[in-house]
């Protein structure tokens, strides 16, 4: 019989789940998801693989549920991050933070059907899923058209883009080039979708990096330079 987790059956149920889940997050991070195996799976969570089908059929059913349970927790952090805050562009700055910082510690559905070989079923239901979080953005950037702080248009298009945007950023470890980094991509996005520039202010463009004796002056990046984008024009 095996060994039962927890102090009932229910507690060995949900730690068996929560293992599988970080099972399968920690083996996301190394392959892509069809590539992985339910043995696999069972082995990197400690339990046995007979174990893993009486919880899930197939390995796209646990990942649906790993990812509505990682969505609906990223939404609720999220929605504790804004909570109190009513201006839209604030509230567009805390969501832009939140998710950068967040989306290490979560695998979001709204990118996850892009990087993996799914069903077509299993893809529309991760859809689904990345709606949960799409759902706050949306209503976050209408709310802003509404307010006329930033210009009418398609919010659904805007979301797309938005996320997409973030989806390709990829904070650094040191405190403050983090900081910097957070803070362009909040201009960048804020100023794209219309934003006045006062509201979406630009960080201190770094100092430049002296060369050794005989080379040439190195720049950092240019904040100016990395936010001056042909969609968005001259900022």
């Amino acid at each position: 019989m095996p060994k039962i987790i927890g102090a009932t059956l229910a507690d060995h149920r949900e730690l068996t789940r929560q293992r599988l889940f970080d099972a399968l997050s920690d083996l996301l991070a190394d392959k892509p998801f069809d590539t992985i195996t339910m043995s696999e799976i069972a082995e990197r969570a400690g339990v046995g693989r007979t174990a893993v089908y009486n919880h899930f059929a197939d390995k796209e059913s646990l990942l649906l549920a790993f990812m509505r349970q990682t969505t609906t927790e990223f939404a609720r952090v999220l929605q504790t991050a804004l909570g109190g805050q009513d201006d839209p562009i604030e509230q567009l700055r805390i969501y832009i933070r939140a998710y950068l910082e967040l989306k290490e510690h979560f695998h979001l559905a709204s990118s996850v059907g892009h990087s993996f070989k799914l069903s077509a079923a299993t893809a529309e239901h991760l859809h689904d899923h990345a709606g949960i979080v799409e759902h706050v953005l949306f209503h976050i950037l209408e709310s802003a058209m509404i307010h006329g702080r930033i210009p009418q248009q398609n919010s659904l298009a805007l979301v797309a883009l938005i996320h997409s945007t973030l989806a390709g950023q990829f904070l650094p470890d040191e405190t403050d080039e983090r900081e910097e980094s957070i803070q362009l991509v909040q201009a960048f996005i804020l100023r794209g979708i219309g934003a006045a520039a006062t509201e979406a202010p630009l960080p201190p463009s770094p100092v430049v990096t002296p060369g050794h004796e005989g080379e040439p002056v190195v720049p950092r990046r240019d904040a100016q330079a990395f936010l001056r984008c042909p969609v968005v024009g001259r900022l």
